[in-house]
């Protein structure tokens, strides 16, 4: 008989087989997807999602990540919902999983990297588009007359230099290929994160590139661009600076160009947040290494 549960962490060897079925499925590690079944943040309470069961086979799953950050002086709880794989014969059950993960109360749900299928059945559920148009940031000279700034990459200095929402961050994302910047200069601080991550730039071809989640200011990240990067590119030893166009408040950025491969959109759902309160913390991109 066919069932529907909360995944638990006991869950992970049989739903690991099932992600390597996944388009990339295997080139992401074991230990990666094994952060799908981490609580990082205290709010999972031993469920990592919803797995459909047959006869004690593990033949669907979709991954829940919980987090609560501080939006405009408020506590909000986000639940990002990720790798949602049905085996083909159960796919009539697609569905019943996804609604489990939509009964969630209170709560702002987001779907980051969502395939085009799924971003149009979410937009019929009342999902609302997100632009992740995406922008890559070649290394460059400061420009003549910029003001002065420092760029710390050391995580434990970053930690310590952060207090707050930031410092959290931080902490629950301390992984390997996780890494943390934080800009200061008499503009203001702009915090950083983001994780080193290889992109095929042409077929055959990848290359690793820091993917930026977050900043918590866009306006100081595009004014010191070029001290970042480039000193984010020495760091982390990546040929470029992928970010969010969205990111930059419609500030501009001289040594960048969009990224190829057309519109990306993602969908989320919410009754307090808007597009501009969603990064890609706390979600399958930073677990993954996407």
């Amino acid at each position: 008989m066919v069932s529907i549960r909360e995944a638990e962490a006991k869950d992970f060897q049989k739903v690991h087989a099932l992600l390597q079925e996944l388009e990339d499925g295997r080139r992401v590690t074991r230990d990666q997807w094994l952060q799908l079944f981490v609580d990082r943040t205290g709010l999972q309470r031993g469920k990592f999602g919803y797995v459909l069961v047959d006869d004690g086979d593990v033949v669907g799953f979709i991954a829940t990540t919980f987090s609560e950050r501080e939006v405009r002086g408020s506590k909000a709880v986000l639940c990002n919902m990720s790798n949602w794989i049905v085996k083909a014969k159960y796919r009539n059950q697609s569905l019943a999983l996804l609604s489990k993960v939509l009964s969630e109360k209170n709560v702002t749900i987001t779907n980051l990297s969502p395939t085009p299928n799924v971003l149009e059945m979410s937009q019929k559920l009342k999902f609302t588009l997100l632009d992740k148009s995406e922008r890559i940031i070649v290394p460059a000279p400061a420009p003549p007359g910029a003001s002065p700034c420092r760029v710390f990459v050391d995580p434990h200095d970053v930690a310590r230099m952060v207090d707050g929402d930031q410092a959290k961050i931080v902490r629950d994302h301390y992984l390997p290929y996780n890494r943390h910047a934080l800009l200061r200069s008499p503009d203001g601080d702009c915090y950083v994160m983001y994780n080193r991550s290889f992109k095929t730039v042409r077929k055959g071809v990848r290359l690793p590139f820091a993917r930026v989640h977050h900043v918590s200011d866009g306006a100081v990240f595009a004014r010191h661009a070029a001290r970042l990067v480039s000193t984010v590119v020495a760091a982390a030893r990546v040929v470029a600076m992928i970010v969010e166009q969205r990111w930059l408040r419609g500030e501009s950025i001289w040594h960048s160009f969009p990224r190829p491969g057309g519109a990306r959109h993602a969908a989320f759902r919410s009754s307090t947040l808007t597009a501009e309160d969603i990064d890609g913390l706390y979600s399958e991109q930073v677990l993954l290494n996407y």
